[in-house]
């Protein structure tokens, strides 16, 4: 190496999703400059890894920055868990602009992010805000969410409004991410249960059942397959969409596939007891489902997860019909995903570097830039030691939110450093990022060049 480069990471296992290496890692400037034999490299600083893992930056694909965590401060708790790059769903509420929205966003985030963040469109009127689809893709925005659910609360796209985004996206190269429940269905048992004046805590998955998402997430890419439109399921939470994943996978299709940390570690039957702080959309399930989460992951059905960070001011005593879906998430998704699948063996260190990081910067468009350790990659770094153990609670967690829904869980593995593009933000259980250091990222999502590793 001709000249000493800014910042060394020394005696790490460098992690990649086909193998890991044990060695040293350089940063000059925001990018990677080297990877080489452990104690080769200089530096004008060093960090000793000390045998710990070094991951590339993690990407989460799926947060909510608009409940008691904006933006900056959606940012601020991702970083505490080894999330480098977030990318957020920036909804158009009936009535507002998509694109104006979008605008808002970036010049809010290039201000409060201390992580790179991107964006992806919202829409609760789809026939309407969709005329604004191509405006969007100039502003680097190109993937689209839409719900298949929440019809009473006017948030539901229909089939006909469905296809016309996706025609619009498909033709520009983009893709429509789809909230795939069957929400009529959905409705109807809602109100079957209100005039049962069932209790609904008790009930509450029969008010997301495994196969209004099963039925929901055929039909979402059936209709991408139509309007040649790659599709994104976020947070697939049952064995019967599972099933489905197969037997769309055996066609080819161009879709992928999110599931989120809840679903691969808690269980209804367990969680209702915390009443409407455990109220997610999709339900929490049950035991058969989360192990048909876990095959399907080994299995190769699964590209990424997601923590769908939605943290809503809930409380015990709240009437669990009426409260809010969604919970925090983002600061533990790695320790939660770390403890359940490789602590327990069901997953290794690299099947979380693939879907964590390589595969949703592939999904994204955002790769090479993001998702792996090479040379010309940014300096996202995360060192992570696999031996502390340490209990989730509210108290040590850096979102607004009171609760999170793994308190008391003993995990084994922590995050200790976190680089953004060659900048420290988390070190020795400090932060020591900069809330201007974000910048936004323009996508280019679905394209996956290469192809998600799977």
């Amino acid at each position: 190496m001709p000249e000493k480069l800014d910042l060394v990471v020394r005696n790490g296992m460098l992690v990649y999703p086909e193998k890991i290496v044990f060695g040293d890692l350089g940063i000059r400037g925001a990018r990677i400059a080297g990877v080489g034999r452990a104690g080769r490299l200089k530096g004008a600083r060093v960090i000793d890894a000390g045998g710990a893992y070094v991951f590339p930056g993690f990407i989460d694909p799926h947060t909510h920055p608009v409940y008691l965590d904006n933006l900056g401060d959606t940012a601020y708790s991702a970083a505490w868990g080894g999330i480098t790059t977030v990318a957020h769903y920036a909804y158009a509420k009936p009535g507002q602009s998509q694109l104006q929205v979008i605008r808002d966003w970036k010049k809010e985030g290039g201000g409060t992010s201390c992580i790179d963040f991107a964006l992806h469109g919202g829409f609760f009127e789809t026939l309407k805000q969709s005329d604004e689809i191509p405006e969007c893709f100039k502003e680097g925005v190109t993937s689209f969410k839409m719900f298949l659910a929440y019809a009473k609360l006017g948030w539901m796209t229909d089939d006909y409004a469905l296809v016309k985004a996706m025609d619009m996206i498909g033709r520009l190269g983009g893709m429509a991410s789809v909230h795939a429940e069957n929400g009529l269905a959905i409705d109807y048992i809602q109100d079957k249960l209100l005039a049962e004046k069932a209790d609904f805590a008790a009930r509450f998955q029969e008010t997301s059942p495994d196969l209004a998402e099963a039925e929901a997430v055929f039909r979402s890419v059936t209709l991408g397959r139509l309007m040649k439109c790659p599709v994104y399921i976020p947070h697939v939470s049952s064995a019967e969409t599972v099933d489905v994943i197969r037997f769309l996978r055996a066609k080819g299709v161009a879709a992928f596939f999110e599931t989120c940390p809840h679903y691969l570690a808690l269980t209804w039957d367990k969680l209702k007891k915390n009443g409407p702080m455990g109220k997610i959309g999709p339900s929490i399930k049950t035991q058969k489902d989360q192990d048909a989460l876990w095959a399907g992951i080994r299995a190769g059905l699964f590209d990424t997860f997601g923590s769908d960070h939605a943290p809503k001011d809930k409380k015990p005593a709240d009437d669990f019909f009426k409260a809010a879906y969604g919970g925090p998430g983002v600061e533990t998704m790695l320790h939660v995903i770390w403890q359940e699948g490789v602590n327990r063996g069901r997953i290794g260190p690299c099947d979380v570097v693939r879907m964590f990081a390589e595969n949703t910067a592939r999904i994204l468009g955002i790769f090479p830039r993001k998702g792996r350790l090479d040379v010309g990659s940014d300096g996202d770094v995360v060192i992570f030691d696999p031996s502390q153990r340490w209990i989730i609670s509210a108290a040590n967690q850096h979102s607004h939110c009171p609760y999170t829904l793994y308190e008391g869980k003993e995990v084994q593995g922590r995050v200790r450093t976190v680089i953004s593009r060659g900048k420290s933000v988390i070190e020795n259980g400090e932060f020591t990022g900069s809330a201007s250091h974000g910048k936004f990222l323009p996508t280019k999502a679905g394209r996956v060049p290469g192809g998600a590793a799977r």
